[in-house]
């Protein structure tokens, strides 16, 4: 069975699980197309990349996500008015098309539906996030390619049973919806036994700086918490992507005089992770909704921190509840309740190392035995079967 993958962009960090779970595949060869690609660290040579020409022609070397970060803005926003790249793939596969499309994200989705309509072959979806909410909500044209996309598509995949809800909730029919969570790669993050001395606490939150993230929850939390828990430490790293939201925190740190307890890291490569996690004793992500309607669905950075053996404290927003299991695997509050998350600080602060070893125990076998990205594979395997064996094209 032949699978071709379709992205605006592949393969940007955040999304290093899914080159993990279509490396994980069995029987299935794995095509892969967008208008930029990126030969990155989770490049695999194993599948059959669709390079757009004027990419190879115009930026031949792109090693990483930031490199020609102006080029890429380009070709994938234009896609949406003249999607040049849909018709050159089109040509593509005329005489050699896949068994099965496999478009990821819902915008990605509607813009390769007709597509998969020219050359008669079923297109499933995954939703991950902006594109349940946000997407909608900044152009309401999607909601009519929503419709259409329910309609036409033949199996609309979430990353959560919260996300399938949603997805019901905004008109797709339920026989259309399935789920396949987000997984880490679990020998990637072995499990680190950590050891933790009562008034002490070294925090760290890895990802990119938007406001969905909650860096001033972080930052409002922490500052709450030093008044009776001064032996702490926060480091925050990720890609400074809103730039006004990185200003506000500099200002923040700066205001209440937090510079001796705040670092600042860049951006942290994927396969430098478990290494960098070592140093630390709680991964901290206060997820939120943004103002915009942007929010989270599972981030997997979670999961990864957990399948290390660090416990994490976050909050309740959309998925995260079964991701980190509260009182178990670490600990959550209410979204922009920097009061309570303040709360869930000195309690770790606080732990004697017998109750925070139980704590990371709990987080390891937790991700092995419902996030493993072979089990998440098998899940997606299973669905291109249902898929192939339901759809006929003469």
């Amino acid at each position: 069975m032949k699978v071709l993958h379709l992205f605006d962009v592949y393969l940007p960090s955040t999304l290093s699980w899914v080159a993990q779970l279509l490396d994980g595949l069995e029987a299935v060869e794995v095509e892969v197309g967008a208008p930029w690609i990126v030969r990155s660290e989770f490049f695999n040579p194993k599948f059959r990349h669709h390079f757009f020409p004027l990419q190879q022609w115009l930026f031949p070397n792109t090693e990483t996500e930031f490199d020609h970060h102006f080029g890429q803005k380009i070709f994938t926003a234009a896609q949406r008015r003249l999607p040049l790249y849909s018709f050159w793939l089109e040509k593509m596969l005329k005489h050699d098309p896949p068994d099965i499309l496999h478009a990821h994200f819902g915008p990605t989705g509607c813009l390769y539906l007709p597509l998969a309509k020219k050359i008669r072959r079923p297109l499933a979806v995954t939703f991950y996030g902006f594109d349940y909410t946000k997407l909608p909500r900044l152009h309401p044209v999607y909601r009519r390619k929503y419709e259409e996309l329910f309609v036409q598509t033949t199996k609309i995949i979430a990353a959560s049973e919260t996300g399938r809800a949603k997805l019901e909730s905004m008109g797709c029919p339920p026989e259309k919806l399935a789920v396949v969570p987000p997984s880490p790669r679990i020998e990637s993050f072995p499990f680190v036994r950590r050891t933790k001395s009562v008034g002490q606490l070294r925090l760290v939150q890895v990802s990119t700086f938007t406001p969905k993230k909650g860096h001033l929850t972080t930052l409002e939390a922490f500052r709450l918490a030093l008044d009776r828990c001064p032996e702490m430490h926060l480091t925050l790293a990720g890609e400074l992507q809103d730039k006004a939201l990185v200003q506000q925190l500099r200002s923040y740190i700066a205001t209440h005089r937090l510079e001796e307890k705040v670092t600042w890291l860049d951006f942290v490569a994927h396969g430098d992770m478990a290494e960098f996690l070592k140093q630390y004793d709680i991964f901290i992500h206060p997820s939120c909704h943004a103002p915009d309607g942007d929010h989270e669905d599972s981030p997997v950075v979670l999961l990864e921190a957990q399948a290390s053996g660090l416990p994490v404290i976050s909050t309740t927003h959309f998925n995260i509840p079964a991701e980190v299991l509260h009182d178990h695997t670490g600990l959550l509050a209410p979204e922009n309740d920097p009061v309570a998350l303040a709360e869930c600080i000195r309690r770790f602060y606080l732990m004697e190392n017998s109750a925070y070893q139980q704590f990371s125990e709990n987080a390891r076998r937790h991700i092995e035995q419902h996030f493993n990205v072979k089990n998440s594979a098998r899940l997606l395997r299973a669905l291109y079967e249902e898929i192939h064996l339901s759809s006929f094209f003469p």
